[in-house]
């Protein structure tokens, strides 16, 4: 135990509209954040992974909190970045 306080926030890809049509069942987004928000970091396994992944490089350089990042209109639908 690290003795450090985050939350875990899962989404599969099948979750969203984009991955249901791709039939993907194995991709997944996996978020660490800390209580107040700010991300400590991610997992993306599956296709667009290295696509996706930047939109986490972006928000924790600037310090956007996921709360923040989940609830505004950055996603078009339907698309992969949803699962974001």
């Amino acid at each position: 135990d690290d003795g450090l306080d985050y939350r875990v926030g899962i989404a599969e890809y099948s979750d969203v509209a984009y991955g249901w049509a791709m039939q993907d069942t194995t991709g997944l987004c996996k978020v660490l954040a800390d209580p107040s928000g700010t991300i400590l970091g991610a997992h993306i396994i599956g296709a667009q992974a290295a696509t996706l992944i930047q939109i986490f490089a972006v928000a924790m350089n600037f310090g956007i909190a996921a709360d923040e990042l989940a609830r505004r209109p950055y996603w078009v639908h339907p698309a992969l970045t949803e699962v974001v």
